[in-house]
């Protein structure tokens, strides 16, 4: 992380050197430009606005960065003003954003980069797009949306129950950030655990103070930036009125609690570059497993807004990405009015009894059990990016009765790794290759008593479930539920 902030930086740098050298020219352009214009000149036949974001160098993983700077070009090219206006005020936020993630260390550059921005607009005589502007200089306009937001909130920062938490919690997270894992760097926002249950604890409760001390210690950490805090709270604010349960019809409503809790922990209780969710293996799949366990009908109406949002959002994607080509259009017409789950064992009522993130890393395991008999346990990045306690999830998992614990010798390839299983097997006195393969050294083992007395000494303190048979039915059935509720939980991610 610190190699690619250094190239981000070295980057800006080099970029706003380059800059200053062509400032004047863009000066007298601006002076000669306001001249032609006032005598009846259009802006499509003056001398176009010059801008080098495209020279800036940021790491490859902020896809809004790079998308808002293709933008800016492409508007610019196209004389497209309206979508460089717009992924200007888009870009800087994404810069804002990475700015507190990374400490501060973009602060200089982003403000050179506003001082650009304003320079376009008075160059084009533009106005700041009204949704990025502070809610109090905001034009009240008409939504499109037919759902009717909830009554604005007001919340304050209530510590007490973060407290407690942070206390249950001791030192196990990391030293400086309590909430995120002591494993990963602090800018990967990697929690330490599952807290969805606590979230949704607020949200029945109503405390929406507590949750908030909690979303700014989770959003924010130790960045006292007063700025930030402010624009955090009308954000979380905002987020409070949105009426999730306008979309359906009919809904257990620890469903709408858990979808609550996935933005929130997802970080995406604010707008803004939100339209990524539904891109293939993103946050929209993750959401789709958690509510793959519910039976629901939707308002198909309430769909009609998140439908041209998301296809506005398609359309201009395809333009120049590659990627986005083969995503094809929501319509009103795919949604189905009722979603039935029916299984024949109730799998879908055990899973309902842990954890949005315990739910996650069930499905860990479900998405290779056609492979794989034995789960240890293993989690994915996705859902650990989400928050799981491994120890504690899998411990819950297995007291619902779907799972046998066993201490199978044949499970050892599927749990552990080939590092492992060899040097145990080398401090025990056995001969093992380096070029052996694992399912190699686990043959080799397996042709003498003494491998085979090794082998179960190896698995004997090691927790191994095997998937109840009963339940393989019952998994193949909420499989197929996730594929027809998919692209509707794609659009409940445009909320």
């Amino acid at each position: 992380m610190t190699v690619i902030i250094i190239i981000a930086v070295v980057g800006l740098l080099i970029y706003f050197g380059t800059r200053k050298k062509s400032e004047q020219t863009f000066i007298d352009n601006r002076q000669s430009s306001n001249t032609s214009t006032a005598s009846g000149q259009t802006n499509s036949t003056r001398q176009k606005f010059q801008s080098k974001i495209s020279d800036l160098s940021f790491p490859d993983r902020i896809d809004a960065i790079v998308w808002h700077i293709n933008a800016i070009d492409n508007g610019l090219a196209n004389n497209d003003l309206d979508l460089a206006n717009l992924s200007y005020a888009k870009l800087i936020e994404s810069i804002r954003q990475q700015n507190v993630i990374e400490n501060g260390n973009f602060e200089d550059h982003l403000q050179t980069i506003r001082k650009e921005y304003d320079e376009f607009r008075a160059y084009y005589g533009l106005e700041y797009p009204q949704q990025f502007l502070p809610p109090s200089q905001r034009q009240k306009t008409q939504s499109s949306s037919t759902i009717t937001s909830n009554p604005k909130l007001t919340v304050t920062s209530n510590n007490s129950k973060l407290k407690t938490l942070l206390s249950e919690l001791g030192s196990k997270g990391h030293a400086e950030y309590p909430l995120l894992r002591k494993e990963y760097a602090v800018t990967s926002g990697m929690p330490y655990s599952d807290f969805s249950g606590w979230v949704i604890e607020q949200l029945k409760a109503k405390d929406y103070n507590s949750l908030y001390a909690f979303v700014k210690e989770y959003y924010l950490g130790r960045d006292n930036d007063t700025y930030n805090e402010q624009e955090l709270k009308k954000t979380f604010e905002k987020f409070l009125t949105k009426k999730f349960k306008a979309l359906f019809r009919n809904i257990d409503e620890q469903a709408i609690f858990e979808i609550q809790a996935f933005f929130i922990l997802k970080r995406g209780i604010g707008d803004f570059n939100r339209e990524f969710w539904i891109a293939e293996d993103k946050e929209a799949e993750l959401l789709c497993k958690i509510l793959s366990v519910y039976s629901f009908e939707i308002v198909p109406n309430s769909f009609e807004p998140l439908i041209k949002k998301a296809n506005n959002f398609l359309r201009e994607m395809r333009k120049d990405v590659e990627f986005w080509k083969d995503y094809k259009n929501y319509k009103i017409e795919e949604l189905q009015n009722e979603y039935k789950l029916e299984t024949t064992n109730g799998l879908e009522k055990k899973l309902k009894q842990i954890n949005v993130g315990e739910r996650l890393h069930f499905f860990d395991f479900a998405t290779v059990y056609s492979y794989r008999k034995f789960w240890n346990g293993d989690s994915s990045y996705k859902t650990r990016s989400f928050g799981i306690n491994e120890l504690d999830s899998v411990k819950k998992i297995s007291e619902l009765g779907i799972f046998d614990i066993v201490n199978d010798i044949n499970a050892i390839p599927e749990i552990s790794s080939k590092g492992e299983l060899k040097e145990t097997a080398e401090k025990a006195g056995f001969e093992i290759k380096k070029s052996w393969t694992m399912d190699k050294i686990f043959e080799n083992l397996m042709k003498s008593e003494q491998g085979q007395a090794f082998l179960q000494e190896f698995v004997k303190d090691k927790n191994i479930l095997a998937f109840k048979n009963e339940y393989r039915n019952d998994l193949a059935i909420i499989f197929k539920h996730q594929e027809k509720i998919k692209r509707t939980v794609d659009l409940i991610t445009m909320m």
